[in-house]
């Protein structure tokens, strides 16, 4: 039989690490646009609000404090739509280097401005990476929302105006190769003064949820130590999760709280097997 793979019945196992990477999901389902392509499942008629409370964020920042993180991510959902938005993001930048990851339809001049103003309050510094699938603005909207390109990519220009370095974050629909998506969006940003550079630019692996294919297979003698998840924890407001991909899946909710959850996490997801079968580092920061 032609392209068979291997299905395991007992799916791998990551024993957990010591933390480097915390995510908070400030929302799930939360978010001001309505992508085509997101993972996350969304009744297209309804508007939800999901956030997490201040007390779990600030439980989890006095737990850690004193450890060495690499990061804190913010995402979603839309983080910035989190009424308290402002304020979790003084607070994780007291802690660590902050990433937040962002569509940036709520990031203009003037919120720019602001945002920078946060940032030189801390000694830590704050990463915005906004997501922008394409640089033709019809493409990308019909993918996005209408309207989505133009926003996007006056967030990305008003960062850059306020001596922020962002990160675009490029889901990779049409499994292109990383030369001909950062050529092309190199060539674009140097007409608009931005000298992309390859920390610039996040290739994202497509997840279809209508794929067929999409079954929970398994490659053979999987590097664990390849998977963020073998040292990252995702927090929102249901529980502790592996990744932020898996938030309200059951079988990837390791506990309540950073001080009782499992430290052993199993890889029977769907979406776990696209990590499985990367031939590089897959980070789980890199899904939006």
């Amino acid at each position: 039989m032609q392209n068979q793979k291997i299905m395991f019945m007992t799916p791998p196992k990551v024993e957990l690490a010591e933390l480097e990477n915390l995510f908070f999901q400030l929302c799930t389902k939360t978010c001001n646009l309505k992508c085509k392509h997101c993972y996350i499942e969304r009744n297209p008629y309804k508007n939800e609000e999901d956030f997490i409370s201040l007390d779990k964020i600030k439980q989890a920042l006095i737990y850690i404090k004193g450890k060495r993180l690499n990061s804190i991510y913010l995402t979603g959902g839309e983080p910035l739509m989190h009424p308290d938005f402002n304020q979790i993001l003084r607070m994780c930048l007291k802690v660590s280097n902050t990433t937040v990851m962002s569509n940036g339809v709520m990031i203009n001049d003037k919120k720019a401005r602001f945002l920078r103003k946060i940032d030189d309050e801390s000694q830590f510094e704050t990463i915005y990476r906004i997501s922008l699938d394409s640089i033709d603005e019809i493409e990308n909207d019909i993918l996005r929302g209408r309207g989505s390109f133009r926003k996007a990519l006056g967030a990305i220009m008003s960062l850059l105006k306020y001596e922020f370095n962002p990160i675009i974050s490029v889901i990779n629909y049409k499994n292109r190769t990383r030369e001909e998506i950062f050529s092309e969006f190199q060539a674009y940003f140097y007409k608009k003064g931005f000298n992309l550079e390859d920390i610039n630019l996040k290739i994202i692996p497509y997840f279809s949820k209508k794929d067929e294919t999409a079954q929970v297979e398994f490659v053979k003698n999987i590097n664990i130590q390849k998977l963020d998840c073998h040292n990252s924890r995702v927090i929102s407001q249901t529980g502790i999760y592996s990744c932020p991909m898996l938030v309200g899946d059951y079988r990837a909710r390791l506990g309540s709280s950073l001080g009782n959850y499992s430290k052993i996490n199993y890889l029977d997801c769907e979406k776990c097997s696209i990590c499985t079968h990367a031939n590089q580092k897959v980070q789980v920061n890199d899904w939006m």
